[in-house]
C-alpha cells in the first residue's frame, strides 16, 4: 500500500501535517472501527492526493491541518 510511506515523515526541523478523509455527505472524517482515518506526513499535497486516488470527489474531500511540535493539531 503506498500510504504507508507517509507513516515515516519524521525529518528533523520540517513541519508535520495531519491529512483527514472528509466524507462530504456528513462533513465528517472517514472511519474505520470508529477510528478517524488520518496520516501524519510532511508532504500533505501527496498524501492527499493518496487518499483521494479512485474516489469520487463529489463525494470524498481532504483536510490538512498543521501539527506542532507535541503533535497536536493547530
Amino acid at each position: 500500500m503506498p500510504m504507508l510511506n507517509h507513516l515515516t515523515a519524521s525529518a528533523a526541523g520540517l513541519p508535520r501535517y495531519a491529512v483527514s478523509l472528509i466524507d462530504r455527505r456528513t462533513g465528517r472524517p472517514h472511519r474505520i472501527s470508529d477510528i478517524p482515518l488520518r496520516l501524519i506526513t510532511c508532504e500533505p499535497f501527496e498524501a492527499a492526493r493518496d487518499l483521494m486516488r479512485d474516489r469520487d470527489p463529489s463525494l470524498w474531500d481532504t483536510a490538512i491541518h498543521r501539527l506542532d511540535q507535541k503533535g497536536a493539531l493547530q
